[in-house]
């Protein structure tokens, strides 16, 4: 049995880490340089491009830096700032009420029992609490905030405005959050938001093929008694496209594949290992990946999704106006569903006048996807 150094975790942290030295690089300069642009830190990446991944090893640099380290989620932001700075997020104060009462003429009173009045900190709050916070730490402080997207606007501008004084006073801090490609321009147009619009802006996505072929041969080089040649490698780097989940997933699946014929303590990795790893690696990538993201859009997008799929030309391009025939609706009543599309990275304008899918497979699993919405909607209509 060979041990397993992927883990194909979606919007989880990975065993293994692919890439992105450049801006790991960068941040470990930016926790010594107080006047790095890399002190705050804007992420966008579609699905799977490894946004999660790359916060939690921000993390683990800073955390071994002695910083003090808080990681927060999309739901209830502020408050688990708050609870995280504080150590609570609210406050009780108890009170003993007093009823004045009187009796044939003779005053007095009677005093009641205690009474709880609970008081939640708010946004508010938050400022004054970072500063003090950042006052007592002599190492520094790293804030991520994950799926920057679903935090309300309010509370994104509420988190600027803190970091903003906090860093006007000098004190050692960092913001690194992470979101879908809309999102940036989304926050940075909000007036509240100033702080994120001076932040360093890393846009991630799919790895070049020099950067996927040196992250794969240095993990498999790591398995002990696993050998596979270069042309395996290379399948491996073109069936994945650089995309990082990908990545992750076809390399699960050849380990897992390999174990499962109870290999000897030296194997080499074989094309029928290889052939049968692709299909369930591409078939969970469809479930895991491509199905969770194509329901979620509107109907809108979806038919433009198909009908752009059925016109992709051999340089993988599309004409916008051959979707716009295809769909019988003007090209300027679909500039707003391309926005869509464009805004939140499942498609690219490279041209004027054309897109192109951005994320893998997309194109042949629409098609796949109208097929099944066509036997459904039979269905029915026959009632079966």
């Amino acid at each position: 049995m060979f041990s397993n150094p992927f883990s194909p975790i979606f919007g989880g942290k990975p065993g293994v880490f692919f890439g992105r030295d450049r801006i790991l690089h960068l941040f470990d300069l930016a926790m010594v340089d107080s006047g790095s642009d890399e002190r705050a830190l804007f992420i966008t990446g579609t699905r799977g491009s490894g946004k999660t991944a790359l916060l939690e090893q921000l993390s683990i640099r800073a955390g071994k830096n002695k910083r003090k380290v808080i990681d927060l989620g999309p739901e209830n932001t502020i408050e688990q700032l708050i609870h995280e700075l504080s150590g609570y997020e609210e406050i009780t104060n108890s009170i003993t009420p007093q009823a004045s009462i009187s009796v044939l003429g003779i005053g007095g009173g009677i005093s009641g029992g205690t009474v709880s009045k609970t008081k939640r900190f708010g946004r508010e709050i938050l400022q004054p609490l970072l500063l003090e916070t950042c006052a007592k730490t002599k190492q520094g402080i790293l804030v991520t905030v994950d799926e920057i997207q679903k935090v309300p606007i309010e509370d994104v501008s509420s988190l600027c405005n803190a970091f903003q004084m906090a860093s006007r006073k000098g004190y050692d801090i960092m913001l690194a959050v992470a979101g879908l490609p809309y999102a940036y321009t989304s926050i940075i147009r909000h007036e509240g938001c100033t702080y994120l619009r001076r932040a360093s802006h890393e846009e991630i996505g799919l790895f070049t093929w020099d950067e996927a072929a040196s992250a794969l041969t240095k993990v498999f080089s790591e398995i002990k008694g696993l050998q596979i040649d270069k042309s395996i490698m290379d399948r491996i780097n073109q069936v994945s496209y650089g995309h990082p989940y990908l990545m992750q997933l076809l390399g699960y699946h050849l380990i897992l594949k390999i174990n499962e014929l109870n290999p000897e303590k030296k194997h080499k990795v074989t094309e029928a290992e290889l052939a049968e790893a692709e299909k369930n690696a591409l078939l969970s990538y469809e479930q895991r990946a491509l199905k969770p993201l194509f329901e979620e859009l509107p109907g809108n997008e979806k038919q433009y999704l198909i009908k752009m799929s059925e016109c992709i030309g051999e340089d993988r391009l599309v004409q916008t106006s051959d979707i716009s025939s295809a769909l019988g609706i003007p090209l300027n009543k679909l500039s707003r569903v391309r926005a869509y599309l464009i805004d939140h990275g499942i498609i690219a304008a490279p041209e004027r006048g054309k897109v192109m899918f951005c994320i893998p497979y997309l194109a042949d699993y629409v098609q796949k996807d109208k097929l099944i919405t066509s036997i459904i909607d039979v269905i029915r209509q026959r009632r079966v």
